[in-house]
């Protein structure tokens, strides 16, 4: 059977506490309440019920339930608030699944309490909530209020029956109070994001709050207090967006004193950087965002998170073919998506992403569209929107041998139509730049390099705690190589294991990354045949996991034949690991000049470059510390400004 921890945040909760944590009981295996250093009674109920209790300064909503996932020992988290309590039934379908939790998250619907009565209609009825997951493949994503789950794989999720129970408010007074609370929190938030308000917004977005919530949400059925509930959450909505505008204004006062204050005299001046802090609306091509798991999916998401979370100023939109079984984006509010609005082209929606997006593009009064994934719209280039393209790399036309003659037929095709309708074009390296005028002869003045960045979790700092879970689940050894990417010919995953065949590496070697039929049966058939006994192909690891899996390793080998960039190298130097690679191509510029270089078709001086790593903990601690100054340079701030100067510089 498997354990669950319920975890709980509180913050002066002595009225709801003792409830929710007996709730519980007959479904935990441990009860961690994370408290935000009440000065009621909320502690001493906690450590009377046997819960343990933890104290920690309050950051947000979100923040305080991603801290709390830190501090519990089993994988499976349920998750409550103070003022909520789990139903009979609901406590029933939990037991009965937890003999079997084969799903990351589970929902169920939240049963709202207002002023002593339950509202079964209205806009607080269904309210399903994922509030069962498995800690390692998801984490709490949204606002820092109205925070949500956000699963790695969105597929995994089984819907349960019985209620959440939720004592919303228990006065009017109290929802006054709350609702007064709850507003200032969201425009702080929304003002962070850089949300906009307009008077449609202000005038039209209450009264639809009010309009769905009574009439379509069926509020009307429950009288005198769904009219309340109703007016309650348009006022709400209504007071968030007045005070969100207030924020806009006293910011806009702020600086025009300050402007005005210290320049004076350079009224009837152009300033460039004032030009450049203009916020405006891109569109991109979502398709590889929301579908792709890795690599392109890779990029388009930790480039997407870096201009949304540097400059949040600005209007982003995401056109997808569909919006369902994707995968979720972090702080996905900042987004607008965009998808097709006629049944024909939601069942055919290759044709809308090819050629009838543009219809889209054009409706929403675009300034800058980009392609993430070196494909652009038929027609683009008549819409009037400046358009960009970024190129990942020209592989199918170096290394024609490793793709379908069909396939690389299309890919280049479509490279050759958007490089020739956009009005400029980002490349991913120096290598891919050089690629694009050697074989397409494009201008090298029509393109910019920008490096991409890696996933925010390779930058944060993991406690012991949760770096021996991973070691754990995953049952890694003590100290092991690492290799991560896709098993195919290309990125030469054979070459690492013939290497420590015939020099006698001992170490074991971790694999991570999706296999190639054909290519792994071949890596397999060598390891049978030579009695390897030393590789773990290790799979089904979270976004969350795999830094550790960095971390923890004596070294990161990448000796592919041809990348465009080699992400994983970057992700190996934020992770302060040392790089063994390839001589030549676009790898000098991913891995820097702290890592080591080799000879791809040699399994011998790849040996010699293990043995050399492993054995010299001085050649270990140089490599590391020149890798992550150069990893500097691809943070996401130094990306999402460089990318902003080249969209501004197109729009001037």
């Amino acid at each position: 059977m498997s354990k669950i921890s319920a975890v709980i945040i509180t913050f002066n909760e002595e009225k709801y506490i003792e409830q929710c944590i007996r709730s519980v009981a007959e479904v935990a295996d441990e009860i961690v309440v994370v408290d935000s250093l009440s000065t009621d009674k909320t502690p001493e109920i906690c450590r009377t019920l046997g819960a343990r209790y933890i104290e920690h300064p309050f950051n947000g909503y979100r923040d305080q339930k991603n801290f709390a996932l830190t501090q519990v020992s089993f994988d499976y988290v349920l998750s409550l608030d103070a003022d909520e309590e789990i139903s009979p039934g609901l406590e029933k379908s939990i037991l009965a699944i937890k003999q079997d939790l084969r799903y990351d998250g589970y929902k169920f619907n939240r049963l709202n309490s207002y002023c002593g009565r339950w509202i079964y209609r209205a806009n607080l009825f269904p309210e399903r909530k994922i509030r069962l997951f498995n800690r390692k493949k998801a984490h709490w994503g949204g606002l820092n209020i109205h925070e949500t789950v956000i699963l790695d794989n969105p597929g995994s999720v089984k819907y349960l029956k019985g209620d959440l129970l939720h004592w919303l408010y228990a006065s009017y007074e109290e929802s006054v109070e709350k609702m007064n609370k709850y507003s200032t929190l969201l425009a702080n938030e929304y003002f962070k994001q850089g949300i906009k308000v307009n008077a449609k917004k202000l005038l039209f977005s209450p009264l639809w709050r009010f309009f769905y919530s009574y009439f379509l949400r069926g509020g009307f059925i429950d009288g005198y207090d769904g009219l309340v509930v109703s007016r309650l959450l348009a006022t709400t909505c209504f007071l968030k967006y007045i005070k969100l505008r207030k924020l806009y204004i006293q910011e806009k006062q702020s600086r025009w004193e300050t402007e005005h204050h210290v320049n004076i005299t350079k009224t009837n001046q152009i300033n460039d950087n004032e030009e450049e802090s203009k916020p405006i609306s891109i569109g991109f091509d979502a398709k590889r965002a929301f579908f792709n798991y890795s690599g392109l999916g890779n990029y388009s998401r930790n480039f997407l998170f870096a201009l949304a979370k540097n400059h949040p100023e600005n209007s982003y939109y995401l056109f997808t073919p569909k919006t369902k079984n994707r995968f979720m984006m972090e702080n996905e509010e900042q987004y607008n998506l965009i998808e097709p609005n006629l049944a024909f082209f939601k069942l055919i929606n290759p044709l809308w992403r090819r050629k009838y997006m543009i219809n889209d593009i054009k409706r929403q009064k675009l300034e800058i569209f980009h392609g993430l994934s070196q494909e652009m719209p038929l027609g683009i280039e008549k819409t009037g929107v400046k358009s960009i393209v970024t190129v990942h790399d020209l592989i199918f036309l170096r290394f024609p041998e490793f793709y379908k003659w069909i396939d690389a037929k299309i890919y280049y095709r479509k490279l050759i139509h958007a490089c020739r309708v956009s009005d400029h074009i980002v490349s991913i390296s120096k290598q891919t730049k050089n690629d694009l005028v050697k074989y397409l002869n494009i201008s090298p003045d029509k393109i910019s390099v920008i490096y991409q960045g890696c996933n925010p979790y390779f930058w944060n700092n993991y406690s012991k705690k949760f770096l021996q879970e991973v070691r754990t689940k995953y049952n890694l050894p003590e100290r092991y190589l690492l290799y991560v990417g896709t098993i195919e010919e290309r990125k030469n995953l054979f070459g690492i294991i013939k290497a420590m065949h015939i020099t006698n590496i001992n170490i074991p070697l971790v694999v991570i990354g999706r296999k190639v039929d054909l290519y792994y049966k071949h890596v397999l058939n060598y390891i049978t045949t030579h009695k390897i006994n030393n590789i773990i192909f290790a799979e089904h690891i979270s976004n969350l996991e795999l830094p550790v899996f960095y971390q923890n390793a004596e070294c990161f080998i990448y000796p592919s034949f041809f990348e465009g960039f080699g992400l994983p190298l970057l992700e190996a130097l934020v992770s302060r690991t040392p790089v063994i690679t390839s001589k030549g191509g676009c790898f000098a510029e991913a891995a820097g000049p702290g890592s080591y270089y080799v000879d791809p078709y040699s399994p011998g001086k790849i040996g010699e470059a293990i043995h050399n790593v492993v054995n010299s903990k001085e050649l270990k601690d140089k490599m590391i510390t020149i890798g992550a100054d150069y990893a500097n340079n691809f943070k996401d701030d130094v990306i999402a400004n460089t990318c902003m100067k080249l969209y501004y510089s197109l729009l001037k």
